[in-house]
């Protein structure tokens, strides 16, 4: 997991030893928060970034005119640059300077209001910023129900770079990983640190109890290939292509009788070649997990079993709720 530091997270606005700091930790991508009151101060951020040359800067804009950012960047190298979106009435990058053009360009969005970005506004963007916490303001806590949305929108936008920021800690990090998401700013975690090397490491090495629950961040069963046990094995071959997670779950009047993978159906098919067609083609008994089964009880029960697994179904009292998916938990075992 890549960690982007947010320079201004300090409870002074002593920026320089919070640089210093970050040197110290060998972390050179610089988050800056921008806002009507700070315009001044990152100006002059900027210009030491650009005479320093050694950080990977990138700028999340929350203010009332756009236009009020390019003035003061200074030509400092910009990674790329996010624009809160809720409030803007027009494209932000119109009046880009010429020897920004080819710079990446983001929306800054609020967990709970993601769901005003458009595809006409996703197809014309490099990067997204997920805001888990009030824009521009540092200390807030991650809220659980944000996993999903986050979840969601990782899946969706699967060519975009995601960016999550607010509330990172290490268990937040953890789940994090678990729906794909690479890119991370920390602020109050690692700047207001009293040790920020074990902050740093915990981050990207957490080795403790995480309580969040699979509710939390499991993929909803409505977005999850269902057929019924008295389909063919065409149309559960065909349901299974179309669900894109090479996994299906068998579902009869809301009780939840197996789920099957790519495998098991092929094995069936080449049972029914040979003229066995009595036994259910779907497996009885799949490893599974209840809706309040924490992360770390999930992490617990992987390592029990020697075979690899990449989705675990969510199910209470024989109810199909969801399925968690493990493709990025090798970072977090």
């Amino acid at each position: 997991m890549r960690v982007h530091a947010s320079v201004f997270a300090q409870e002074s606005q002593d920026w320089k030893s919070g640089l210093s700091k970050l040197e110290l930790l060998n972390i050179f991508y610089i988050h800056l928060d921008i806002s009507d009151a700070n315009l001044t101060m990152a100006e002059d951020v900027l210009a030491y970034l650009k005479d320093d040359g050694r950080f990977t800067v990138e700028i999340h804009a929350v203010l009332t005119n756009p236009d009020d950012l390019w003035p003061i960047l200074s030509d400092c190298p910009i990674g790329c640059i996010y624009f809160q979106a809720e409030d803007l009435i027009s494209d932000p990058f119109t009046n880009i300077p010429p020897s920004y053009q080819g710079i990446k360009r983001g929306l800054a969005y609020r967990w709970n209001s993601l769901d005003h970005l458009k595809p006409e506004k996703w197809e014309s963007l490099d990067a997204l910023l997920i805001m888990t916490t009030i824009p521009g303001q540092s200390g807030g806590s991650f809220p659980n129900e944000a996993f999903k949305v986050i979840g969601r929108w990782r899946r969706e936008l699967a060519k975009i770079s995601v960016l999550v920021d607010g509330g990172i800690r290490p268990e937040v990090a953890s789940v994090l990983k678990i729906l794909g998401v690479s890119n991370v700013v920390v602020g109050a975690h690692l700047m207001r640190s009293d040790n920020p090397y074990q902050a740093y490491l915990d981050l990207l090495h957490p080795d403790m109890q995480v309580d969040i629950q699979a509710k939390y961040f499991m993929i909803d069963a409505k977005n999850i290939a269902q057929v019924s046990s008295n389909c063919s094995i065409w149309e559960a071959l065909d349901a299974l292509d179309q669900g894109g997670l090479g996994t299906l779950m068998v579902v009869d009047q809301g009780k939840c009788l197996g789920m099957a993978t790519n495998a098991d159906l092929r094995r069936a098919m080449l049972k029914g070649k040979a003229g066995d067609t009595h036994a259910p083609w779907w497996n009885e008994q799949p490893l599974y997990i209840q809706s309040e089964t924490t992360f770390s009880q999930m992490i617990e029960l992987l390592n029990r079993h020697a075979m690899p697994l990449h989705l675990l179904p969510v199910i209470d009292e024989e109810q199909f709720n969801g399925l968690v998916h493990f493709n990025y938990l090798a970072h977090s075992l």
